[in-house]
């Protein structure tokens, strides 16, 4: 059944932001398709979009936030002990709400939903909804600038994440563990008579946590090692950016390095026509050129191979006569088949004249010349490699020089080198998990494919032992299946998304040249890394209106700044498009967004666009002017005014009170 989530607003007093209450909704209580809310940076935008992803995803529960960061969340100045966040949901028509309750004084939070017949403690929705109401998703909905930056951050996994999640295709997963764990149930519960069926299902519980815990380290370290590899590429930029501020250094520095990465490039090219030399024996060795002459002089002096092959014999004792005229009979057609086998057949014969006419073309001229070659190539090659270490040194007494003359270049060099010593340091640390020795017990065991097969071995045996191999046998085939299913399902839901999202992205920005080429965790665009602010807000929109377009599910958007990093050339096709990203866009603006943005968007909605402004007391002028508009409240620190009006003659970007 697909799922259908509307936003009806939502409710905050005692917190960080200024207390208020926000209707996502018409008069009637019926849902509005787009609400822009406009809220001065430093009123507490950041606040309330952590809020509702907090309270959507249930993320602080159970003691998940840390009491630094709850209290974090408490009015700056007050002295309350407690605070309220409430947010009001329509989820398949069915009124759901959600209450964050904050106790500063313990730094703890807990939950309580009002759905159906009453409010529950803890945090509850439906269970439709549950897959799209949790931490990982939620920031799918509720996002902001940063998203375009995960979606194409390679150490993230939220693009591969958001599609298996809103296509179900995690549940082929799902039902692959069902099969597996089937067979397991089978085989525990099945009486045996031998006694050691315990042991084994013990000793293969602990390879499976053993691989589990291993397949857990591995991916937390190579997250890590991702992460210091980007911090290490910007470090180098940040350093190459430092080291030729100065027009002199840097092009004495430009000649060194090209000098340095091109002898580099010669020496490598080099070594690798010399490693193919050696390949030949010959080569190594006048001993060896002789040794092979020989042997080809040997065969010509014997005179083989004869040009009659083993075949014309076969021929011949199929013929009623023989070629001198003789009739052959049984007897000597039989001892002529026999003798037959003395001679070599047509694939001896042509690989004996493959091999002499090899052997004339290698050492036929001379049998010192090769290995004469080789040295004068390994002379070479060592002249060149003396060169560029030469090359190198130059280079590097440079950029020494550069250091002592500018800190900021010598930081970033330092910083450079630690990055470099810590990558090393985590590829020593995963290079354990290649491991190929299968001499060790359980908990000293780290290469994964060694365990791998530990866990197929003792499968296997306690299959065995429990009689249950027809049925672990029909396992592993669905296993199969389902595991192949699963790959073609995601690739092929990839591929048609990157398709479409490419499309979409080339009407925003025809001529950006900004492609999507293929989701691999993340967004990889092609050709480059990813592009400016605005332009990766873009590739974020192209991708995130195909998802939920191609999907039965209807989830809402709410974005913070939508269009404040964009182009104002491309904004009116943003506006254009979001109408069709979803039925509820929820944007949280500032006034300097308005331009080219808002006109074009209530004009591509087809349907009215509620407008509300939200902004914290402290300037007496502009409360006074929101209080003489019709539909406004005000609570202690905050005033919100509904209406078109009030929002497009509101100018304020940022307050000095955040």
């Amino acid at each position: 059944m697909p799922a259908v989530m509307r936003i009806l607003g939502w409710k905050a007093e005692g917190l960080r932001c200024p207390d208020h209450e926000i209707s996502c909704a018409d008069s009637e209580g019926r849902p509005s398709q787009i609400v822009l809310i406009q809220m001065p940076n430093g009123t507490g935008k950041t606040t309330t979009l952590d809020l509702l992803r907090a309270t959507l995803s249930g993320s602080a529960r159970d003691g998940k936030w840390e009491v630094a960061r709850v209290k974090e969340y408490q009015k700056k100045g007050a002295l309350n002990s407690d605070g309220v966040f409430e947010v009001r949901l329509l989820l398949n028509d069915k009124r759901v709400t959600i209450i964050m309750y904050f106790d500063f004084e313990s730094g703890r939070i807990h939950y309580k939903t009002t759905r159906g017949s009453g409010q529950e403690d803890g945090f509850d929705p439906p269970n439709e909804f549950k897959r799209f109401l949790h931490d990982n998703f939620v920031n799918f909905f509720v996002f902001d600038g940063e998203l375009a930056e995960h979606l194409l951050d390679k150490t993230r996994t939220d693009a591969e994440l958001v599609v298996e999640a809103l296509f179900q295709i995690n549940s082929i997963v799902n039902v692959r563990q069902s099969v597996a764990d089937y067979w397991q149930t089978k085989a525990e519960n099945t009486e045996v008579t031998e006694g050691d069926a315990t042991k084994k299902q013990l000793k293969l519980n602990r390879w499976r946590e053993r691989l589990d815990s291993l397949l857990a380290e591995q991916a937390r370290l190579t997250a890590e090692r991702e992460q210091l590899i980007l911090r290490l590429e910007r470090q180098r930029d940040t350093y190459n950016h430092e080291i030729q501020k100065e027009t002199t250094r840097s092009q004495a520095l430009n000649a060194a390095n090209n000098k340095a990465a091109g002898l580099k490039q010669k020496v490598a090219e080099e070594a690798g026509e010399l490693l193919d030399a050696m390949r030949d024996p010959h080569a190594l060795s006048a001993s060896f050129a002789t040794a092979m002459f020989e042997l080809k002089t040997g065969l010509d002096r014997v005179k083989l191979p004869e040009s009659a092959a083993r075949e014309f014999f076969e021929e011949l004792a199929a013929e009623p006569d023989c070629i001198c005229g003789r009739p052959i009979d049984d007897e000597i057609r039989e001892i002529i088949r026999q003798r037959a086998a003395q001679y070599m057949g047509s694939d001896d014969v042509a690989l004996l004249n493959a091999m002499k006419t090899t052997i004339q073309e290698a050492v036929g001229a001379s049998q010192v010349e090769p290995e004469n070659s080789l040295n004068d190539q390994l002379s070479a090659l060592d002249k060149l490699v003396a060169e560029a270490t030469a090359a190198r040194n130059d280079l590097n007494e440079l950029e020494f020089e550069a250091e002592r003359a500018d800190p900021a270049v010598k930081e970033a060099k330092e910083e450079i080198d630690q990055l470099e010593v810590e990558v090393n340091r985590k590829d020593r640390d995963l290079d354990k998990f290649e491991s190929a020795d299968a001499s060790l017990g359980v908990e000293k065991t780290f290469g994964i494919e060694v365990i791998k097969k530990k866990i197929k071995d003792s499968e296997k045996k306690l299959a065995e032992i429990t009689q249950t191999i027809g049925m672990k046998q029909k396992r592993d085939i669905l296993m199969e299946i389902l595991e192949s299913a699963y790959t073609k399902a995601r690739q092929g839901i990839a591929s048609d998304i990157c398709a479409e999202a490419n499309r979409r992205i080339q009407e925003l920005m025809p001529n950006n040249n900004i492609m999507i080429d293929r989701i691999d965790k993340s967004l990889v665009l092609s050709g480059q890394g990813g592009g400016s602010v605005g332009e990766n807000l873009s590739v974020a929109y192209g991708f995130l209106a195909t998802l939920f377009d191609r999907s039965d599910h209807q989830l809402p958007f709410i974005v913070d700044s939508p269009a404040a990093p964009i182009d104002l050339a491309i904004r009116p096709t943003i506006a254009e498009l979001i109408p069709k990203l979803t039925g509820q866009f929820v944007a949280f603006t500032i006034s300097s967004e308005r331009d080219r943005f808002v006109p074009q968007l209530e004009a591509a909605a087809g349907t009215a666009v509620e407008y509300i402004t939200l902004f914290r007391k402290g300037g007496s002028d502009l409360e006074n002017a929101a209080r003489k508009e019709p539909d406004h409240a005000e609570t202690d620190d905050g005033i919100r005014v509904r209406g078109k009006s009030f929002f497009n003659d509101f100018q304020i970007d940022v307050e000095e009170v955040g």
